[in-house]
């Protein structure tokens, strides 16, 4: 169970490092810009956990955006009602 668990983080660690790298960036740039990866975003963000992550996500994402900053507390507010 221990090598599972070591496996476990030493691949989450992989990711995260490759996902920050400049080349993990572009890749998930081209494929957020792609059509297929709109597609699956979409098909993920249906779902029960798709929901979930983007509730996570929302307020990282509104800081990246050229929003008036009540705006963004309105939809904060809004989001954290219907949790």
């Amino acid at each position: 169970m221990k090598i599972g668990l070591d496996h476990d983080i030493m691949m989450k660690g992989l990711a995260a490092s490759y996902l920050t790298s400049p080349n993990g960036q572009e890749m998930i740039h081209n494929f957020i810009s792609s059509a297929d990866g709109q597609a699956s975003i979409k098909e993920y963000l249906a779902t029960p956990a798709g929901k979930q992550t983007t509730q996570l996500l929302l307020p990282h994402m509104l800081d990246g955006l050229n929003l008036p900053e009540d705006v963004k507390e309105k939809i904060q507010i809004v989001i954290s009602e219907r949790k």
